[in-house]
């Protein structure tokens, strides 16, 4: 384990001096910041409570996307696994959304919906496939003979779908949703971007560039590295547990 941190830590310190090197090259620190400058603009925005905050908007828009898109993706996914034309139905829709760009979404919606809801639809619409498939498969790859066992008990349709098929489906949809949520992270912040959504990590970024604050813009990034590792770091151990 200490070796792994002390191969990182190498890693880092060529990266940076290699920054260093550069940063001397070009001498403008307004366009490309010396390492030091971006380090102290990083203090200073891991002192300052509004980063915070920051954070805490864009993790809340991430946590309601993600809830409305797992209850969505979730229910039609068990139905999808059970019934070919619902599968067929959603395929073109689905694959549509796993292959659009992003960007180009992300434009489509805001001119759609306006600033205040297309974060939560461009971040739902781009977890949406990844939990449905989930689903589905997990419902594809039960084992029929223990579905037959189980339902031996007359029961409705309808609840079949809660008290059978999405336990016995649990783990797929457990590591959908795991997957779903750095993916989430990432998206949400580009829409946060291009939307310059008040209180939100993608304006702050949107702020650093726009006013040639690279220091800012080059700290923020830092920071987003930072959370993405932690998400992942989480969902690693989650999934370990999961399976």
């Amino acid at each position: 384990m200490m070796k792994k941190y002390l191969l990182g830590l190498i890693t880092l310190g060529f990266i940076t001096f290699l920054w260093h090197l550069n940063a001397l090259r070009i001498d403008n620190h307004y366009l490309f910041p010396y390492p030091i400058d971006i380090f102290r603009t990083l203090i200073r925005l891991v002192s300052d409570a509004n980063t915070y905050i920051i954070i805490g908007y864009s993790f809340r828009r991430l946590f309601i996307s993600i809830m409305f898109a797992s209850s969505f993706a979730i229910l039609l996914g068990l139905f999808a696994g059970l019934k070919s034309w619902v599968s067929d139905l959603l395929n073109p829709i689905v694959t549509s959304l796993r292959t659009l760009p992003v960007a180009s979404v992300i434009v489509v919606i805001l001119i759609l919906y306006g600033q205040s809801l297309s974060l939560y639809i461009i971040t739902f619409l781009m977890l949406f496939p990844i939990i449905f498939e989930a689903t589905k498969q997990g419902v594809i790859n039960i084992d029929k003979s223990l579905i037959e066992a189980l339902t031996l008990e007359k029961r409705r349709h309808f609840l079949e779908l809660f008290y059978i098929y999405l336990p016995l489906s649990s783990s797929y949809i457990k590591t959908g949703f795991l997957q779903s949520i750095g993916l989430g992270f990432k998206v949400l912040v580009m829409a946060e971007f291009i939307a310059q959504s008040p209180m939100s990590i993608g304006r702050a970024l949107y702020l650093g560039r726009i006013n040639i604050q690279y220091d800012v813009v080059f700290a923020w990034t830092i920071i987003i590295i930072v959370l993405v590792t932690i998400i992942e770091h989480v969902v690693n151990r989650l999934k370990k547990s999961v399976s």
